[in-house]
């Protein structure tokens, strides 16, 4: 298997526990961390990370990462939420679709379910 380089952006507890699974990994190895994508961007520019892992549990934090995107736009973002346990990859590029690409992945979606909606209405 190849071994995938990612950079860790986070200062919590998630974070560092995050960098030391990782680290336990055959397959990952952290080649950098920063405490937030501000302290990031001038680390990237030396490195050269297949993702970046950003790890933290303020939601306010997430559109912080934009200028990652904007600076490396091939470079995928990961968001890892501690409070959803669900993650997020989030990508700058373009990708060439048909009209049948679009249609395809609209129908892939999951479909809503339509109970939750009558309760926002009420």
């Amino acid at each position: 298997m190849e071994l995938r380089n990612v950079f860790v952006v986070g200062d919590s507890l998630f974070a560092e526990t995050l960098i030391q699974l990782l680290g336990d990994s055959q397959t990952v190895s952290v080649i950098g961390t920063a405490p937030t994508p501000e302290d990031a961007i001038p680390k990237l520019k030396s490195q050269t990370p297949d993702a970046v892992i950003v790890a933290v549990a303020d939601e306010s934090i997430v559109a912080a990462f934009t200028p990652i995107l904007i600076a490396n736009p091939n470079l995928p973002i990961i968001h890892a939420d501690l409070n959803t346990n669900q993650m997020q990859v989030i990508t700058n590029q373009s990708i060439d679709a048909r009209v049948s690409d679009l249609l395809a992945a609209i129908a892939a979606l999951p479909k809503q379910d339509a109970s939750k909606d009558e309760n926002i209405k009420a």
